[in-house]
Protein backbone atom coordinates (compact mmCIF):
# COMPACT_ATOMS: atom_id res chain seq x y z
CA UNK A 1 0.00 0.00 0.00
CA UNK A 2 0.88 3.26 -0.48
CA UNK A 3 0.01 6.98 0.40
CA UNK A 4 -0.71 9.55 -2.53
CA UNK A 5 -1.10 13.27 -2.45
CA UNK A 6 -3.66 14.19 -5.59
CA UNK A 7 -4.36 17.41 -6.99
CA UNK A 8 -7.44 17.76 -9.36
CA UNK A 9 -8.49 20.68 -11.68
CA UNK A 10 -9.48 21.55 -14.51
CA UNK A 11 -12.46 20.85 -16.78
CA UNK A 12 -16.08 22.96 -16.14
CA UNK A 13 -14.34 24.39 -12.89
CA UNK A 14 -10.67 25.53 -14.63
CA UNK A 15 -10.78 28.74 -12.70
CA UNK A 16 -11.73 27.50 -9.70
CA UNK A 17 -10.08 26.03 -6.74
CA UNK A 18 -7.80 22.97 -6.94
CA UNK A 19 -8.64 20.32 -4.58
CA UNK A 20 -5.89 17.99 -2.65
CA UNK A 21 -6.65 14.30 -2.24
CA UNK A 22 -4.83 12.13 -0.03
CA UNK A 23 -5.15 8.74 -0.71
CA UNK A 24 -3.89 5.30 -0.09
CA UNK A 25 -4.18 2.72 -2.22
CA UNK A 26 -2.00 -0.29 -4.14
CA UNK A 27 -1.17 1.80 -7.60
CA UNK A 28 -1.17 5.42 -8.83
CA UNK A 29 -4.35 4.46 -11.46
CA UNK A 30 -6.20 2.96 -8.23
CA UNK A 31 -5.58 6.06 -6.49
CA UNK A 32 -7.18 8.21 -9.12
CA UNK A 33 -10.11 6.08 -9.78
CA UNK A 34 -10.85 6.04 -6.34
CA UNK A 35 -10.23 10.58 -6.89
CA UNK A 36 -12.36 10.67 -9.71
CA UNK A 37 -15.34 8.54 -7.65
CA UNK A 38 -15.65 11.50 -5.05
CA UNK A 39 -18.32 14.22 -5.21
CA UNK A 40 -15.87 16.44 -5.30
CA UNK A 41 -13.82 15.69 -8.38
CA UNK A 42 -16.82 15.51 -10.58
CA UNK A 43 -16.17 17.53 -13.60
CA UNK A 44 -12.37 18.02 -12.63
CA UNK A 45 -10.23 16.60 -15.52
CA UNK A 46 -6.68 16.96 -14.70
CA UNK A 47 -5.37 14.64 -11.68
CA UNK A 48 -1.22 15.25 -10.70
CA UNK A 49 0.48 13.61 -7.97
CA UNK A 50 2.76 15.68 -5.54
CA UNK A 51 3.54 13.29 -2.87
CA UNK A 52 3.99 9.16 -3.11
CA UNK A 53 4.86 7.23 -0.06
CA UNK A 54 6.98 4.38 -1.31
CA UNK A 55 5.18 2.12 1.27
CA UNK A 56 2.69 2.46 3.89
CA UNK A 57 1.51 0.24 6.21
CA UNK A 58 -2.06 0.01 5.92
CA UNK A 59 -4.71 -2.75 4.36
CA UNK A 60 -7.73 -0.23 3.58
CA UNK A 61 -7.44 1.81 0.53
CA UNK A 62 -9.64 4.97 0.00
CA UNK A 63 -9.65 8.36 -0.29
CA UNK A 64 -8.41 9.32 3.92
CA UNK A 65 -8.46 13.42 3.07
CA UNK A 66 -9.98 16.55 0.72
CA UNK A 67 -8.82 19.75 1.29
CA UNK A 68 -9.00 23.08 -1.84
CA UNK A 69 -6.14 25.28 -1.95
CA UNK A 70 -3.05 26.18 -4.44
CA UNK A 71 -0.68 23.62 -5.78
CA UNK A 72 1.66 21.88 -3.66
CA UNK A 73 5.47 22.63 -4.22
CA UNK A 74 6.96 20.55 -6.87
CA UNK A 75 9.10 17.74 -5.39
Amino acid sequence: MKMFVIEAYGGVHADGPICRFTVLAETLNEAIDLVRETPRAQGLDRFEVTEETPEYDSDTTGVISQEDGAHAKPL
